[in-house]
């Protein structure tokens, strides 16, 4: 992503230029994984995504900048925005489940996936057992979302590997997701 530096325009990749030291605009799109330099994957090293995160922040930490003009003070506090959600959608293995199949990392408020019937009649079966014999839901619930967060990393695991497309993990995650509200728990 070469762009031309504000200050001098010469030609500078982001974040600081080599020339005169200027810190440069992030971009107006932040994609995580290329803001960091990480491959894009899910399965990925908490201590890489530490890094990549510490390494930007020494470049362009609003400290660094206290003494240059309004515009790069300004810009600092773009980069460590933009570097803190890039930290936090990779650190968490849902948003960046959603972020690599839908682009996104938070589900879309409207519009977004509804849950397979299927899915609401076998809680609704769960829930009338449960008056049976109670707790049995909670047992249902737990092996249902186990098996789910199986079957995220089995279908990543299939991507990764140049197999199978993403288009079920939305739809896993907000299964993941209603299981979770059932259980009463946060999610992992």
């Amino acid at each position: 992503m070469v762009s031309v530096c504000f200050a001098c325009h010469e030609p500078v990749l982001p974040p600081v230029c080599v020339g005169c030291g200027a810190l440069q605009p992030p971009p107006a799109q932040v994609d995580p994984f290329v803001l960091f330099g990480l491959e894009r994957r899910y399965h990925l090293d908490g201590a890489a995504v530490d890094g990549a995160w510490r390494s930007l922040a020494r470049k362009t930490h609003p400290d660094r900048f206290v003494a240059r003009s309004a515009v790069e003070r300004r810009m600092a506090l773009l980069w460590t925005a933009a570097s803190n959600e890039a930290r936090r959608v990779l650190s968490d293995d849902r948003l960046r489940a959603r972020y690599l199949a839908t682009g996104q990392a938070a589900p879309r408020e409207r519009g977004g996936p509804t849950l397979d019937p299927a899915f609401l009649a076998e809680i609704f079966d769960w829930r009338e057992r449960d008056e049976e014999e109670p707790g049995v839901i909670t047992h249902l619930a737990a092996a249902a979302r186990a098996a789910l967060i199986a079957d995220i990393d089995d279908t990543f695991t299939r991507w990764e590997a140049g197999e199978g497309s993403l288009e079920v993990v939305d739809d896993r995650l907000s299964r993941l997701k209603y299981l979770d509200g059932l259980l009463g728990h946060a999610p992992d």
